[in-house]
């Protein structure tokens, strides 16, 4: 047996000079072949890597080469010795993978996670401060959005809101009276024109009516007259002239 205890000398049969007493079988000796292969022995789960020895009796030396793996929140890369990760159980695998940043993904609610690159879905106990008004929206508090979104707290009016509630009605209310106060006085201007224009139309009616009824004889029938009176003149001139001839 070579001292790689796992192969055999493959010279033809030799003489060996040096035996292993301890347990009765031959020991390679200078004369034997040297083994030059490589490490054969399997490799822990997860380590990609051969080892670094050749052939070699015993265990293989802890792998320290560097695996480039992916946080958590698969933005960051990592570089951990292929030994740590391949004994590391799942909590250790955990903490191994995590950058220590903060987790980037975005909660239900619109916030960031507050917490570190973890693995799995976030916890939904988003403690951010968000800004919470009463009713008439005169109060405003900061409370924790998760308390917000299930309805666990809210802002109530209080005495001052609805006193400044009740004289904003009072005053909309005054408001709304001028207005219509306004409005009658517009609508009864306008009525009040609009019965001036026709009394001033009727007035001009009567007087139109008056000189009709002041009107002379002459005047009634000059454009019955006038045409006569022409034929008259006609004939006595034209009897004048024929009797002076």
């Amino acid at each position: 047996m070579l001292r790689c205890q796992n192969h055999t000398c493959m010279k033809e049969c030799h003489k060996v000079t040096e035996v292993d007493s301890s347990t009765g079988k031959n020991k390679a000796g200078p004369e034997c072949f040297h083994c030059e292969e490589g490490c054969s022995k399997s490799r822990p789960a997860g380590c990609p890597h051969p080892c670094v020895l050749p052939c070699h009796p015993g265990k293989c030396p802890p792998c320290v080469q560097m695996l480039r793996i992916k946080c958590h929140c698969k933005i960051t890369s990592l570089y951990v010795e292929c030994r740590k990760i391949t004994t590391a159980d799942v909590s250790e695998k955990n903490l191994l993978s995590c950058c220590k940043n903060q987790c980037p993904k975005e909660l239900p609610c619109g916030h960031r996670c507050k917490e570190m690159c973890h693995p799995g879905e976030c916890p939904f106990n988003c403690n951010q401060k968000v800004k919470l008004r009463c009713p008439c929206k005169r109060i405003k508090r900061e409370l924790p959005c998760n308390k917000v979104r299930e309805n666990q707290v809210s802002v109530e009016c209080d005495a001052t809101c609805k006193e400044m509630k009740r004289k904003a009605s009072e005053v909309k209310e005054a408001e709304a009276n001028a207005a219509l106060e306004e409005e009658k006085r517009r609508q009864q201007a306008e009525l009040e024109a609009f019965e001036n224009r026709l009394k001033g139309r009727r007035k001009k009616s009567r007087k139109r009516d008056e000189v009709a009824v002041e009107l002379s004889p002459w005047q009634k029938y000059k454009s019955y007259l006038l045409p006569v009176c022409a034929v008259v003149v006609a004939v006595l001139m034209w009897y004048i002239f024929h009797g002076v001839d």
